[in-house]
């Protein structure tokens, strides 16, 4: 019986364990205007890597907008301003930050 109940309780260990090392990650998004200087007030959608559901979304502040705690994986980015949209994508990995630079120009 306590053989059993030791043996439970390891696997359970394990688990819990195992679906915690999913990850999570960050991602910081940097936008800039044909001068270099960072741009406020522009749309960042973070997406499903086949941009069917939104994940999140926030405006820059400051040129920058942030995404904390984002579970590892591929997701797709569009940014979106001064009448100029870019798509890309980008892979989240446990316990990383990625940072992306666009220069949004016509």
């Amino acid at each position: 019986m306590k053989k059993k109940c030791l043996l439970i309780i390891i696997i359970l260990s394990l688990l819990i364990i195992l679906a915690g090392c999913n990850g999570q990650g960050n991602l910081k998004v940097v936008v800039y205007d044909q001068q270099q200087d960072l741009i406020s007030d522009i749309y960042v959608g973070l997406y499903t890597s086949d941009f069917k559901h939104r994940v999140r979304f926030a405006y820059t502040i400051k040129g920058e907008a942030d995404f904390y705690g984002l579970r590892s994986g591929i997701y797709a980015v569009r940014i979106v301003g001064n009448n100029i949209e870019k798509e890309t994508k980008v892979r989240i990995q446990s316990q990383e930050t990625n940072y992306i630079k666009v220069t949004l120009s016509k």
